[in-house]
């Protein structure tokens, strides 16, 4: 009838096995075995304030966005003759790129990031081919040159291996450099069907685009056949780069001379890297976006609020003039969409409109995380009229499905983070994001263009560190908080009730992953408790009551007021409505010197409105009364119990409220909203498990029975799903809109209720899953230490 968030989920602790699913009652461990305090092996000497002062001082490190230097690109370089006015094509325009080459070779005779690493040798074969043109090109350093045949000799094998990361282009752009090393005599160690069957792939790659010229960004793969005049007219930068790569441009320079302002920009770069360049230039928005990102990811933002907001009010700042860095990069593009709108800031969906299909990125020049990002830009749709992140959305879902049901996503990290938000989509919770980003979180992490690179603003040992320290604290408030409730729901003897539910820990895990903010305990604890007696009061009206005894219940609330123990007719409504009576003015004291002002009626208030609306749905179900979705709709939002857990919780996040702000429009359509999604999802839920209770009140039932109950299953869905994605757009719209009522802080506490019941139901119902990622969750988040790193 009224199910809540809790009803699918069953948990239960063994000292002998850990933690397991049931479908049992069982209890969880009285006393909790408390993480160690670190679980990273540091020197005791790194403190909290000496991280966050070395990741503020990257942060405000503005214009000098570190990146490391690329072997293939500074080879490209080195190949661009000296211009002809200055003596003709018979000398390197750039000889300090050779002495970069010679000086920059590993051990193992390769160039390269990571030399060693084992999904990097495809990219290790692009740079050190691209470093061995360059040296025969000018005859230079002929004992760097056989050590890098004799690598190229031993690895490759690897340059059609499937499971190694492959460079933006490879497929295209290293055939084309084996053919130029013949044209330079170099003789390469690769069988002739390999090099056939490589060079017949690129050839049917270019073809399949249609338009060469959509290939721009790896044109040195096409060589002297690419219309490089026409690139360098439509395509090149304020800067003077083609697609801000120095590949590219020196690619320009070889084949067609290019023009003065290729030359300055390739000159620019070896003046400010030392002779040498890094594959892409400028990275400063998209790195400072990167960083933003991973920030929030791993879940210490807190302690970078103003920073967060200086770089995004700069990026909307070029956001608003169009910056070339900004809109010329699709993935840029994408982040920065996402990141400003979360914020608030008015970023028009319109500027995602040239990747509304798929035919409009070139997955050649575009990797999988490309699209990756335009998926995530694409569910932050906040209007009805949105049609260019509908469209988005559809073609990318559908695109990184098939990469993973294909299995060709060979970065595992990238593929588990593709799959598990395609799986919860706008479920997940922020602490279990964070949770999930600090254990995915590599310190010697890169990306990877042309070649792999890596950004040490983005990946460094402080945010390991940090993030780490930051997760162990929380962790063990976590466990503080929990004591706490264990006591209460004792004192309250609401262990003593028939449940079948450990509603408590359940309760306290959701909460604690959805507003993971330490400041933010006595809200989880207020938000916990509340929950746990909607449930229970849920569950009398529901399953283990009479309707004498809900009636009895629903008297007492009304009149809120202890009576002499025989008075409340037994035993379960005497604990329940003693534990609701206690608690709430409990609460409603706490509140009232937070904020100022006496909310005890407003706390009560809430409390009569939603077991008179139990009531009213357990009357109607008894009584078989014929209702339509709408109807159901208008009063089962509040039976979710949605509206009384967030409307407690938020007195006590620190901010003064008003009854101007809870009794606004703006806060009413938000309990509206969120209590929809969360009914819904709830219902969907709970459908298979309550189909054959006779009467029992369900969105889906009441949708069939609308239709005749010729409407199938996926249909039903389609129809629900369609619903909870207007509520969801509401939501965000309510949200993310500066200058409202209600302060920001609050309305994030809706918006990830909103995500709660997602998360819960989205392996479905105990009956037909034992959510074991949900059991898996719980103790990484409330009990597991972190594995030493």
């Amino acid at each position: 009838m009224t199910s809540l968030w809790l009803k699918p989920a069953v948990f239960a602790f063994s000292h002998h096995h850990g933690f397991r699913l049931t479908f049992a009652s069982h209890k969880f461990p009285t006393r909790l075995r408390c993480s160690s305090s670190s679980g990273l092996n540091h020197n005791n000497s790194t403190s909290l304030q000496e991280s966050i002062g070395r990741i503020r001082e990257r942060i405000a490190d503005n214009g000098n966005v570190e990146i490391s230097p690329s072997a293939y690109d500074t080879a490209w370089v080195a190949m661009v003759p000296e211009r002809e006015y200055s003596g003709g094509g018979e000398k390197p325009c750039f000889p300090e790129c050779l002495d970069w080459i010679i000086r920059n070779q590993n051990p193992d005779g390769s160039w390269g990031l990571d030399p060693g690493h084992p999904y990097l040798v495809k990219d290790s074969l692009s740079c050190t081919l691209a470093c061995l043109l360059a040296l025969k090109k000018w005859n230079f350093g002929h004992e760097q040159l056989l050590k890098g045949l004799e690598f190229i000799r031993a690895n490759s094998w690897a340059a059609t291996d499937k499971d190694q990361f492959s460079p933006v282009g490879f497929d295209v752009i290293f055939p084309t450099m084996i053919n130029y090393a013949n044209q330079l005599d170099l003789i390469l160690p690769f069988d002739r069907d390999l090099l056939d069957s490589m060079i017949l792939n690129r050839d049917s790659q270019i073809k399949s685009e249609g338009n060469p010229n959509s290939l721009g960004y790896i044109a040195e793969g096409i060589g002297e056949s690419f219309d490089w005049n026409d690139v360098v007219l439509t395509k090149q930068r304020s800067n003077g780069s083609l697609f801000n790569s120095p590949a590219t441009t020196a690619a320009a320079l070889i084949y067609s001379q290019g023009n003065n302002k290729c030359f300055q920009y390739l000159e620019s770069l070896l003046k400010s890297f030392n002779n040498c360049v890094p594959t892409i230039h400028p990275l400063n928005v998209y790195t400072r976006l990167c960083l933003v990102d991973t920030i929030q990811a791993l879940g210490i933002e807190r302690h970078f609020e103003s920073e967060i907001d200086s770089i995004l009010e700069e990026t909307y700042r070029l956001w608003q003039q169009k910056e070339e860095e900004i809109f010329a990069d699709v993935t840029c593009c994408a982040v920065a969409f996402r990141l400003l709108r979360i914020k608030g800031f008015e970023a028009s969906s319109d500027e995602l409109a040239p990747y509304a299909e798929q035919d409009h990125v070139s997955l050649k020049t575009n990797g999988v995380r490309t699209v990756f990002e335009l998926y995530r830009a694409s569910q932050i749709r906040m209007y009805e009229d949105e049609t260019t992140l509908e469209a988005v959305s559809n073609w990318t879902t559908k695109y990184l499905k098939q990469q993973l049901l294909g299995k060709t996503i060979p970065d595992k990290k990238l593929h588990k983070q593709v799959e598990y938000e395609l799986k919860n989509s706008h479920g997940v919770l922020d602490r279990i994001r964070n949770k999930r980003s600090l254990d995915l979180y590599d310190v010697d992490g890169y990306q990877i263009m042309k070649t792999a690179y890596r950004c040490p603003a983005v990946y460094n040992e402080d945010y390991l560190v940090l993030s780490s320290q930051d997760f162990n604290s929380c962790q063990a408030l976590n466990q503080k908080e929990l004591q706490q409730l264990e006591r209460w729901y004792t004192d309250c003897r609401l262990d003593q009730l028939n449940s079948r539910r450990d509603v408590l820990h359940i309760s306290h895990f959701l909460t604690a992953a959805a507003f993971g903010d330490p400041q933010l305990s006595d809200a989880r604890l207020s938000s916990t408790k509340t929950l746990v007696l909607v449930t229970c009061v849920d569950d009398l009206f529901d399953v283990h009551g009479s309707r004498e005894e809900s009636q009895k219940f629903l008297q007492l609330i009304q009149e809120w007021k202890e009576k002499p123990a025989a008075e409340y007719g037994s035993k379960q409504v005497e604990i329940l409505f003693t534990a609701v009576y206690n608690t709430v003015n409990d609460l409603a004291e706490k509140a009232s010197l937070q904020q100022g002002r006496c909310v005890k009626q407003f706390f009560i208030g809430m409390w009569v409105e939603i077991v008179t609306i139990f009531m009213k749905e357990l009357n109607m179900w008894h009584e078989g009364a014929a209702v339509t979705l709408d109807e159901y709709l208008s009063f089962s939002w509040v039976t979710i119990g949605s509206r009384i857990c967030v409307l407690t919780a938020i007195h006590f996040i620190g901010i003064k409220l008003s009854d101007e702000m809870v009794l606004s429009s703006e806060c009413t359509d938000l309990c509206i909203h969120v209590s929809t999604i969360d009914r819904l999802f709830n219902d969907v839920g709970t459908f298979q498990r309550e189909k054959d209770e006779d009467g029992k009140l369900n969105a889906i039932s009441l949708l069939k029975e609308a239709g005749g109950n010729k409407d199938d299953g996926a249909a039903i869905i389609a129809k629900i799903t369609e619903i909870v994605e207007y509520h969801r757009r509401k939501v965000l719209r309510l949200v993310y809109e500066r200058g409202t009522v209600l302060p920001r802080k609050c309305k994030d506490v809706f918006l990830n209720t909103s995500k709660i019941t997602q998360y819960v139901y989205s392996c479905g119902d105990e009956f037909t899953s034992p959510q074991e990622e949900i059991m898996n969750d719980l103790k990484s988040l409330i009990y597991l230490p972190l594995k030493n790193r």
